[in-house]
């Protein structure tokens, strides 16, 4: 139905579309501070979403597969890939770079999210829980 599409699987697949846009465009050139920078917890953010809205969208497919199996393993492979795909696209970008470190931040934004909808989210929230909704 178009409604659960666009409640459980239309926020990830934009937010996947957001991220290429606004990568896409040159960079503005930010001081570099250290390792662990604001560029940094930025890009945790932006993957610890990415990992949340990933999950939402497997846990609600209706047709078991491949992606339902192992939902936070799923979760993370497509986050992570995503991530590195990401950051070989920037190195064609101009005033971009591609950089080890910033993908390294989005893995860690990724397995954080993952591991607080494990731990805590999917106990406490029906969104993060298969099967708890009644729009079917």
């Amino acid at each position: 139905k178009a409604g659960r599409f666009l409640k459980y699987h239309f926020p990830f697949l934009a937010w996947l579309l957001i991220i290429f846009i606004q990568s896409s465009f040159p960079a503005v050139e930010l001081p570099k501070v250290e390792f662990f920078s604001a560029d940094k917890i930025v890009h945790m953010g932006v993957y610890g979403l990415l990992a949340a809205l990933c999950f939402i969208s497997l846990i609600h497919i209706k047709k078991e597969n491949l992606f339902t199996g192992n939902v936070y393993l799923w979760t993370g492979i497509i986050t992570i890939l995503y991530g590195a795909s990401d950051e070989i696209h920037q190195y064609f970008v101009p005033n971009r770079s591609s950089e080890l470190q910033d993908w390294f931040a989005d893995i860690a934004g990724a397995i954080i999210m993952i591991l607080i909808i494990k731990f805590f989210l999917s106990k406490k929230m029906n969104l993060f829980r298969r099967g708890q909704t009644n729009d079917q």
